[in-house]
């Protein structure tokens, strides 16, 4: 009887740009919230993975 692995899981961490709310909010100089935006680290899923860091490394370094 041979076990298969599962596909092995990437560690999932909060978005530190998005702090995990998937958008990020445009404010105006006075603090009032003008847009919100998805966010463009996480593509709005609210949390990075290795994979997701790594590439956002590649585009933005």
């Amino acid at each position: 009887m041979t076990l298969e692995r599962s596909p092995k899981k990437t560690k999932q961490e909060l978005c530190y740009q998005c702090e995990g709310k998937g958008y990020t909010e445009i404010r105006d100089c006075a603090g009032e919230i003008q847009r919100t935006e998805t966010c463009s680290f996480c593509a709005g899923k609210g949390y990075s993975d290795r994979q997701t860091k790594e590439r956002n490394k590649e585009l933005f370094n």
